[in-house]
Order: C-alpha cells, then sequence, then structure tokens
C-alpha cells in the first residue's frame, strides 16, 4: 500500500472559494514535475509555496499554494502534498487529471488517506473513529466529543490498563524463565491485586459505555405511558407541530412515531408509542402494540414516563432502572399540581401542561442536561458499538485470571496465568487497534469519503 502514491479531492465537491486536493506516497513530489512553477523538490523538511498550477499543452496558469510534508511528517508519515487553489469544481477535476496523467499515482479509495496514517502508527483506531466523527458532526456537542475522543480521550485509559497488564506479565514470565533462581519476581498475592485494580478500571469503562445509549445515530428519547395519558399531545408539544394524532380515545396510536429534535444545541430522536400497561389486550393488533412499545422502550436512551393522575403505582411497569426514567406528570393544568422541579425519592419528576404550556421549557432543560451528562464520557456512538464486546470480554477474561489467583489451592500454574493475561492483551488490541482484521478496517474506513 504504502509504494502506492495517490490523488483525491479534500473538499467537498461545488463550489467554494478554496479547494484542496491531497497526494500521499512516495511520488507526491514527482507526480507535479512539469505541471507547477516555482519547481517542487523533495527536501528533508515541510515547507510551503505560493505559485502557479500550469495545464499540459496550454498557456493557462491557475494561482495555488502547495503545503509539503516529508517522510515521517504530516498526517500520514509518509510523503504528502496539499494543492490550495480556486475552489472551482471543474479546475479541480482538470487537476486532478492532469495529475493522474503523470503515471505516478492513483484515485484514493475512501478513509484511504485516515487508514495509511493508523497502519503508520499516527493515529489508533478510536482516534480514526474519531476523524470521521469530526467530518459529521452534526452538532458543536458532538464535536467537541469527537475532538475530545481524537486527543487520545479513549485512548489513554486503554494504554494504561495495557502497559500495568504488560508490566505485570514481564514480571510473571520472568519467574518462568529462571525457576530455579532464588528470587520472587512478583508475589501471588501482588498479583491478585494489579489483576483486581485493572478489572476496576475496565468496569468503569464499561459504564461509561453503558451510558451511550443503544441507538446508531442521535440519542432516542421515548415518550412511554398508559393510553390516554397526553404522550401524543406531549409529542407534538415537544415539535411544535402536529405529527401524531391526538385523541380522547384511549388507544389511538398503535405504532410508534418519531421525529428529530434539537434540545439546547442536542440533536436528539423523540419517540411517541402506543399506550402500555394497564390496557387491555384484547386482539393481536393491541399485542403487537404493546411488545413494540416494550422494544423501542428499551433501545432508548432515556425515557419519558407519562402519567396524568397523582400517583404513580403503575409507572415504570417494565422494571426500567430510574437513571433512565423521568417521571413526567401531565395534563398538571386539570389536577391544580405544583408545576416546580420535583424530587421525590431520588428520581427525576417534571409536572406540565401541554394546553396551557407551563413546565415545557423545564422539561426541555431537564432531557437535555441529561442528554449532555450522557455524552459527557468523550466516547463516540460507533466507537461504543465496535468496543463494547471487547470491554466485556476483557472483564471475563480478568475475572477468570482472578479467580486463578484467590484460589486457596495449593497448585497454581503461573504459565497459565500468563496465557489468560495475554489474551487479555489481545482483546484490548481490538479497541485500539493493536490487533485488527481486514473486516474491521473496512467496516471503519468504508464510512470515510474519498480525500480523508
Amino acid at each position: 500500500m504504502f509504494e502506492e502514491t495517490i490523488i483525491a479531492q479534500s473538499t467537498a465537491y461545488g463550489a467554494a472559494i478554496r479547494g484542496m486536493i491531497r497526494i500521499n506516497g512516495p511520488a507526491a513530489i514527482l507526480s507535479l514535475r512539469g505541471l507547477f512553477e516555482p519547481e517542487l523538490r523533495a527536501e528533508p523538511q515541510p515547507y510551503i509555496k505560493t505559485g502557479h498550477f500550469i495545464f499540459w499543452g496550454t498557456a493557462r496558469r491557475i494561482p495555488a499554494k502547495i503545503f509539503y510534508w516529508s517522510e515521517g511528517r504530516g498526517y500520514t508519515g509518509h510523503q504528502s502534498v496539499e494543492i490550495h487553489t480556486l475552489g472551482s469544481q471543474p479546475i479541480l477535476e482538470s487537476i486532478i487529471a492532469a495529475v493522474s496523467q503523470s503515471g505516478h499515482v492513483r484515485q484514493a479509495r475512501p478513509g484511504e488517506l485516515t487508514l495509511r496514517a493508523f497502519l503508520s502508527g499516527r493515529l489508533d483506531l478510536t482516534q480514526a473513529e474519531a476523524v470521521l466523527g469530526v467530518i459529521e458532526a452534526p452538532s458543536q456537542h458532538v464535536l467537541k466529543i469527537a475532538l475530545q475522543q481524537l486527543a487520545g480521550g479513549m485512548t489513554l485509559p486503554v494504554q494504561q490498563v495495557r502497559n500495568t497488564l504488560v508490566e505485570t506479565l514481564a514480571h510473571l514470565e520472568a519467574g518462568l524463565d529462571f525457576p530455579d533462581e532464588d528470587i520472587e519476581f512478583i508475589t501471588r498475592l501482588e498479583l491478585s491485586s494489579v489483576l483486581r485494580l485493572v478489572r476496576e478500571r475496565m468496569e468503569l469503562l464499561q459504564q461509561r459505555m453503558t451510558k451511550r445509549g443503544y441507538s446508531n445515530e442521535y440519542p432516542r428519547v421515548v415518550l412511554l405511558g398508559l393510553p390516554n395519558a397526553g404522550k401524543s399531545t406531549l409529542f407534538n408539544t415537544l415539535l411544535q407541530t402536529q405529527q401524531a394524532i391526538v385523541s380522547p380515545t384511549p388507544g389511538t396510536t398503535r405504532d410508534y412515531l418519531e421525529a428529530g429534535m434539537v434540545l439546547e444545541g442536542l440533536r436528539c430522536i423523540l419517540v411517541d408509542t402506543a399506550g402500555i400497561g394497564v390496557c387491555s389486550v384484547e386482539n393481536e393488533i393491541d399485542e403487537t402494540a404493546q411488545q413494540l412499545s416494550r422494544q423501542v422502550a428499551e433501545q432508548s436512551d432515556l425515557i419519558i414516563y407519562c402519567f396524568d393522575d397523582s400517583s404513580k403505582k403503575l409507572a415504570n411497569p417494565f422494571g426500567f432502572g430510574e437513571a433512565k426514567v423521568l417521571f413526567v406528570r401531565t395534563k398538571s393544568d386539570l389536577n391544580n399540581l405544583d408545576h416546580s422541579f420535583l424530587n421525590e425519592s431520588e428520581t427525576w419528576e417534571v409536572a406540565v401542561s401541554s394546553r396551557t404550556g407551563e413546565g415545557i421549557d423545564l422539561l426541555r432543560a431537564t432531557v437535555a442536561q441529561h442528554l449532555r451528562a450522557m455524552a459527557s464520557d468523550n466516547m463516540l456512538r460507533s466507537t461504543v458499538l465496535r468496543c463494547r464486546d471487547s470491554v466485556s470480554g476483557a472483564i471475563r477474561l480478568l475475572e477468570q485470571a482472578s479467580a486463578m489467583c484467590d484460589s486457596q489451592d495449593h497448585f497454581f500454574d503461573e504459565s497459565i496465568l500468563a496465557l489468560q493475561i495475554r489474551s487479555v492483551l489481545e482483546t484490548l488490541g481490538l479497541i485500539d487497534g493493536s490487533v485488527y482484521t481486514d473486516e474491521i478496517l473496512n467496516e471503519i474506513f468504508s464510512r470515510f469519503c474519498i480525500g480523508k
């Protein structure tokens, strides 16, 4: 791969003030011979040159600026050139065609530049995913998370665990290499302590991932509750539209309805569901609606449980953890209740009225607060979905290793424990990319656009 030189447009297609083309590989400078004035040379140090791009066989001169990075420098660690010029799409395409005619370059594949940066050790896999997160960030908040992950927000805790295990493994294998020496490189008690510490760190990482929820794109906020509890009306009120059918007849909603919503700069998906709980299941449609509501709630990041009376006796019938549930007392204008934020038995509760608008702003702020707390752990959803199984697997292996150390049996095989620790290190490698397969790389980098 690294022997080939690739070229791609790196700015968005279409008219713009400026456009950028990237050339990466050992023939990056060679491919521009005769196309740019002044003449360019491969030098040990990076440089910037201003001049003109010259098309073959014509006197047309296009103003351009060249940014050059020598081997070992720049984004990928390989010789690289960026051509910054006018953002005219025909001009950019003509430059790419002219450079390609040199015979030294080929068109880059999607994500190939970032893939080269990963394979060169400039980025790990979580940082590569963060590059895509920066490109696709739908809001300032998600952009901040992507930038923090790009800066090593997830790499650091994994590296700390890895370094601790590598050091422990070195002591353990030293004892195996010199069994006749009267030296105890690491005691069984010390091994147990280290494994417990590492497992606790991985469990913290797992908790952070659990907070990130299940949805593939934006956080999902689901309205759940008994029939005729005001869910559809609240759905319309929060969206400031009339998307859901509202009727005093219970059971109007049979399917679920979803729509995008922005709360304090945070984009999420709001979902209205069919009534659950005491609704009698009289036919197959009702039963399917109930099952679908539960499925949607299970896959949500936050549940807004709606009820319209003073009792929460039937609230949360599916037993979801209260950290995931916000109790909302709807139709508060009919019940003459206090509309302020309540905190009863350490559960969140807000009283609202869709008719008068009271409590709606408070509900919006409360939901935004939850989403912001959920997303404060500096991890992108794509990373969580990819790494969740690896983290769980590492914890299971660590538990097994700890059980070996804590066993009361006099027989204790250090070679088996060493193999177990190596298995943990291999599992951790799937997270940062020190261990990878072609399938993993294709899954990640195929989502990039060409030129990134």
